[in-house]
């Protein structure tokens, strides 16, 4: 933290923030690339450094394996214990059993199942299948993101799971882009589509190039983010996109605060091929800003567009043809994106706003963690 992302980290950023608004102890384990200072704070949040050695393919183990020690002996800022850990993605949750039998409740959240994503293919995606084995027998609750999350967890393993979907904060509409971002990746507002997000496998990039490439158009084609974990998938989707006559596909990298702001706003439609998601925050924060959403027919993504009266802008995953009609249907009927656009932002401002969702979250953190802790909450608030 601060989060540069759209996903868990600023799922996280914004949860705790508020549970510090309220005057919760909260403490943000970092690793050495993100915090460089051993401690810090950060809206109210007190931020604490621990080593994350291993390179890329260990370092979420490694990192989750000092920071839940440094809770375990150092606890909060007065060194008192913690009532509650929280871990976020399955694969910490390895450790869960070490902070469990030293007293604080664990509370484990799901943002999406991980050992099925690209880049833990193999060993990887073993170890967190037996993370969530861990995670199912040693969690006091396991918090989930999309109905399709909480079938599965009751299926495969009869456990009873809470559904705590992601969520925005409204924004106001007078926003005024920052031109020299746009003047910096050759764009002008309303003449571009936008995908955010990691450049990852699963989220099938080439597809929506290849789409794109079919359209006889001089709109752009713009990716925001970049592919930490995935070097070769990143080259490989770059030099794709290099590939198109007119240049319009365009990579800004990892983008953050107002100028990731004025990418959100200044595009017309949003774009996401994915094959696997949680709950992605990025098109929760398009559909806030009235973006026109094509989407992948995935449960996550049917749960934000089955909300949209007459959405019809769908396409089955790896479907190039449809695709590319799609966005070609929503290019060519600006009047008929620009109302899907309004219904999306009522639609997650109905039912997928931070403030009703974070009280939501925070009675279930103070149900896990006992009444000792919910009378000194209700004394201090």
């Amino acid at each position: 933290m601060p989060s540069s992302y759209s996903g868990v980290e600023r799922i996280c950023e914004e949860l705790f923030a508020d549970f510090a608004a309220r005057g919760h102890k909260i403490t943000i384990y970092c690793r050495p690339q993100v915090l460089a200072e051993k401690r810090g704070t950060y809206r109210r949040m007190r931020l604490v450094r621990t080593p994350a050695p291993g390179g890329r393919a260990g370092e979420t183990l490694s990192h989750s394996l000092t920071s839940i020690a440094h809770a375990i002996a150092f606890g909060d800022e007065d060194g008192r214990a913690f009532d509650v850990v929280s871990l976020h993605t399955i694969a910490p949750n390895l450790w869960a059993p070490l902070a469990a039998i030293t007293g604080p409740k664990i509370i484990s959240h799901v943002h999406g199942l991980d050992h099925q994503r690209e880049k833990w293919k193999g060993l990887g995606a073993r170890i967190i299948r037996l993370a969530e084995r861990v995670m199912v027998k040693t969690a006091n609750r396991v918090v989930v993101v999309n109905p399709a999350l909480v079938d599965y967890y009751n299926t495969d393993y009869q456990l009873p799971t809470a559904l705590l979907p992601n969520g925005i904060y409204p924004v106001s509409d007078d926003f005024t882009p920052d031109a020299s971002v746009l003047d910096k990746f050759g764009l002008t507002p309303g003449n571009y589509i936008v995908s955010v997000g990691r450049l990852v496998p699963e989220k099938r990039i080439q597809d929506t190039i290849a789409a794109f490439a079919r359209i006889d158009t001089d709109l752009k084609l713009v990716f925001v983010g970049e592919g930490k974990h995935s070097p070769h998938y990143e080259e490989q989707v770059k030099a794709i996109g290099r590939n198109d006559p007119k240049n319009r596909v365009v990579f800004t990298g990892q983008q953050s605060g107002d100028a990731l702001e004025t990418l959100f706003r200044s595009a017309r439609i949003y774009v996401s091929a994915s094959e696997l998601e949680g709950m992605p925050s990025s098109v929760l924060e398009c559909m806030e800003r009235q973006l026109t959403p094509v989407l992948s027919d995935i449960p996550p993504h049917r749960a934000l567009f089955g909300g949209i009266l007459d959405y019809d802008l769908s396409f089955a995953p790896g479907d190039v043809d449809t695709l590319s009609d799609k966005l070609k249907h929503a290019i060519n009927n600006p009047h008929g994106s620009a109302i899907l656009g309004a219904r999306a932002r009522e639609f997650v401002r109905r039912n997928y706003s931070w403030p009703v969702l974070a009280r939501q979250t925070e009675a279930l953190y103070l149900r896990v963690a006992g009444d000792e802790v919910i009378r000194a909450v209700t004394h201090a608030i």
